[in-house]
């Protein structure tokens, strides 16, 4: 069982050059939970999750790890416990796939980097987990979009960090491999108690798999708590400018949103899950 950690945040500001992104949010992520954050697109979502991993500077506020400014700690310490997983990375040119993976071992390793039969371990785990065990070998700029994603993927979980934060992880995956990305993230919440934190489009997928949602827009937080206490139509109208009925997710009795669009208005839900004209 992972050492629960603690990562908040007091009155953050965060934005780009003059522009203003993040509006004084203060927040503190459940530890030991899968945290989901949504909302619309530029609404603040992967600027505070940059913000929470100390890629990008405040303006003004804090954020605090285990109680301690995370930016007055030193760079591999930080990295031994908290995890990420930006958008869109950048590997470097002509790397292998596993050499890639590996380099999510190097906060574990001492000042010389000696490579230990445990970072041998944490890389093939790694590499198994994400089903990229044989693209090992493969340079990692001959991959698909979705084979890409599975092994940044693999670096992440590699680091073996007790708090993992991860933007659009599922982005480029088909259907299967979303569903099968979030189910691990699950079971390293649940089999090692890791503290998880995904920014999620898929407001469906966030419902079923959070412990607990965070709702954005414009900068600020709207609503946050468990996904049953806090998404219901008034809210997903007001933060998405969409109509819409919420029914029960069949499988995992979650909330689930289920969008109005124009050529819709005047139908209604029926108690069997079915739509009937109103009226």
């Amino acid at each position: 069982m992972s050492a629960e950690h603690t990562l908040r945040v007091s009155d953050l500001r965060l934005g780009y050059d003059d522009r203003e992104v993040v509006k004084g949010l203060s927040m503190e992520v459940p530890p030991g939970a899968v945290t989901m954050i949504v909302g619309p697109n530029a609404c603040g979502k992967s600027t505070l999750l940059r913000g929470l991993a100390r890629l990008l500077t405040p303006t003004s506020g804090t954020v605090y790890l285990d109680g301690r400014d995370i930016r007055s700690m030193p760079t591999r310490e930080v990295a031994t416990v908290l995890g990420i997983l930006p958008q869109s990375p950048v590997a470097p040119e002509g790397i292998s796939v596993t050499d890639l993976v590996g380099r999510g071992r190097y906060p574990h390793q001492g000042w010389f980097r000696r490579w230990t039969p445990a970072d041998d371990e944490a890389v093939a785990q790694a590499l198994v987990a994400t089903d990229t065990i044989e693209l090992a070998a493969r340079p990692v700029d001959e991959l698909s979009g979705g084979q890409r994603q599975r092994v940044w993927i693999a670096m992440a979980l590699a680091q073996r960090t007790d708090l993992l934060l991860l933007d659009e992880p599922t982005t480029y995956l088909d259907v299967s491999h979303q569903v099968e990305v979030l189910d691990l993230l699950t079971d390293l919440n649940r089999t090692d108690g890791s503290t998880v934190v995904v920014v999620l489009h898929d407001l469906n997928l966030a419902c079923r798999y959070a412990d607990h949602i965070i709702v954005m827009r414009e900068g600020e937080i709207v609503a946050q708590g468990a996904p049953s206490d806090v998404v219901d139509a008034p809210t997903i109208e007001r933060v998405f400018d969409m109509r819409c009925e919420i029914v029960e997710d069949p499988v995992s009795r979650t909330p689930m949103i289920v969008p109005i669009g124009r050529h819709h208005v005047g139908r209604e839900i029926t108690a069997n899950g079915g739509a009937e004209r109103a009226g």
